[in-house]
């Protein structure tokens, strides 16, 4: 899913909580939390390209391409969202907390349904056990597949790994 669509997402669930809990605390971990879980993409850029020469431009299209040959995301894990619950309901009770899992949940849920992807890619788990495998995880049939069903990405996948 595009930055742009993490973006509105967050904006329109902060703003939902916002009306629920009147909480800028919640509101704004919501907000942050549901567009910086992307900064683990920049591990992967750096894995795959290294530091010289970085393009915003050349990380925006990787990205959106899914060109890289290993995809680690560790903030993109159900475990860890099952982790923010579970403080949030014990240890951490405060606003802010349900703000931060309420916004990972839904990068997560919205990444797990817009992008090309096997079922299990957002277990860290799997991507582990998978050595973190970017042909496993984003099978190029899958995108190939959801480009003919035009998912809204905007975006040509005939420029893949496989395919430079």
């Amino acid at each position: 899913m595009k930055l742009y669509h993490h973006t509105i997402l967050s904006l329109l669930s902060s703003g939902v909580l916002y009306f629920f809990t009147r909480s800028i605390a919640a509101t704004s971990a919501c907000f942050l939390s549901g567009i910086f879980i992307d900064l683990d993409h920049f591990f992967e850029y750096f894995y795959a390209f290294g530091y010289k020469r970085f393009s915003i431009a050349k990380f925006f299209q990787a990205a959106d391409d899914h060109a890289y040959q290993k995809f680690f995301l560790f903030l993109h894990s159900y475990e860890l969202v099952i982790i923010f619950w579970i403080l949030n309901f014990t240890l951490i009770p405060y606003p802010w907390m349900l703000g931060l899992s309420i916004g990972f949940t839904l990068h997560i849920i919205a990444d797990q349904i817009y992008n090309p992807c096997d079922y299990r890619t957002y277990f860290l788990i799997f991507r582990i056990r998978h050595r973190f495998d970017g042909d496993r995880l984003f099978p190029f049939d899958l995108q190939e597949k959801y480009k003919k069903q035009e998912r809204g990405w905007g975006r040509d996948v005939t420029k893949t790994r496989r395919n430079r």
